[in-house]
């Protein structure tokens, strides 16, 4: 009778290192022959089913805490800057985000970049309707008359003097380029760029924005980007020790590498930018731009076998085997291991089934 070495293993399943066991064991496996031996004492153990499931696994990756890509905002009127907000300040639709000649340039939103004039007579277009939605949710179509639409009509314009009138511009019916900001929605200030007192030209940098809520930006390795999805949770380790958990809200599509070092040319593999959203954005503190641990989800095997990792047993002759107990017998089966995640790992081999009953110390 031939006997074979193995050894129980410990293994940590957030990296998937397989560590070396805690003891020996020999045995002499044959027949109904089921008892393990330690150091000439029985150690106790217990059997577990083999189980079809889905795993994944966790890596823990860099992120940055802040509100965001920030955006450019340049000036478009002619005049003297006479009020600017405070970096921090959140501004909302129909409020000032700057002032020029003590007149305000006012927040409307809609993704479209205003690039000429409108007026009766304009060509159709969606930045009319942009701006009939604006005069709507603000109140300046308190008749209802305007019908929101491409078109540019006499009701739009009795809506744009109304506004005129309100914010003290020239009550001419004609909105420009420069008589307001056009954003998606509410923004935050992030770095002013021009100081009160500056003279404003067009084309003048004077702040940037970003959006209001705060989030998460992840440089994500373009080899993992097919294991993440939106809608996956996230666990975050904020600056200062404290935790937080996260949804994936978007994963990139290009792929982009990082600019070289200028040495060897080498700017580092490429990544995609995934952005995770906050369960509890106040808990996040009022940081911007800080440091954070996500622990993320980045790789996932559907439908496999697996096992507990502590039923693994690493022969001396190499490989990995797992103790298979089958109508009163315990027997080894050699196996192949694939991935380890959440206690688990992937095995496959040696007839092994879902149902079968592996053993485990107790």
């Amino acid at each position: 009778m031939s006997a074979r070495v193995v050894r129980r293993l410990a293994v940590t399943a957030a990296t998937g290192a397989v560590l070396a066991g805690a003891a020996w064991w020999t045995g002499a496996r044959a027949g109904d022959q089921a008892g393990q031996q330690r150091s000439g004492s029985e150690v106790a153990t217990a059997t577990v089913a083999v189980a079809r499931r889905d795993l994944r696994a966790q890596e823990q990756v860099d992120g940055t805490l802040g509100y965001g890509q920030a955006r450019a905002v340049s000036n478009r009127r002619e005049g003297t800057i006479t009020a600017l907000p405070q970096e921090g300040a959140v501004v909302s639709r129909g409020e000032a985000l700057y002032r020029v000649d003590g007149k305000p340039v006012q927040l409307l939103y809609g993704r479209l970049p205003a690039w000429r004039e409108l007026a009766l007579g304009v060509d159709d277009g969606p930045d009319v309707r942009q701006l009939e939605q604006n005069l709507v949710a603000l109140g300046y179509d308190p008749d209802r008359a305007i019908t929101v639409d491409h078109q540019f009509t006499s009701a739009t314009r009795a809506a744009v003097r109304r506004w005129q009138e309100v914010i003290g511009l020239d009550q001419t019916g004609v909105v420009r380029p420069g008589d307001a900001v056009w954003q998606p929605g509410p923004v935050r200030v992030a770095t002013l760029k021009a100081g009160v007192g500056d003279t404003a030209r067009p084309g003048s940098p004077l702040l940037e924005v970003t959006a209001t809520a705060r989030q998460v930006a992840i440089d994500l390795d373009a080899s993992r980007q097919p294991y993440v999805q939106a809608g996956d949770r996230v666990d975050l380790e904020l600056p200062g020790g404290g935790t937080t958990t996260g949804r994936v809200v978007s994963v990139g599509k290009v792929a982009s590498a990082p600019s070289g070092d200028g040495a060897e040319g080498d700017g580092g593999d490429p990544t995609v930018e995934v952005v995770v959203s906050l369960d509890k954005p106040k808990a996040t503190g009022s940081l911007d731009q800080a440091p954070v641990d996500v622990s993320i989800t980045t790789e996932v095997r559907k439908g496999v076998l697996a096992v507990p990792v502590n039923a693994l047993l690493a022969l001396a002759e190499g490989g990995y085997a797992v103790e298979v107990e089958r109508d009163g017998r315990r027997e080894l089966v050699g196996v192949t291991t694939g991935l380890f995640a959440d206690g688990q790992v992937e095995v496959e081999g040696g007839g092994l089934r879902a149902g079968d009953r592996v053993v485990v110390p107790a």
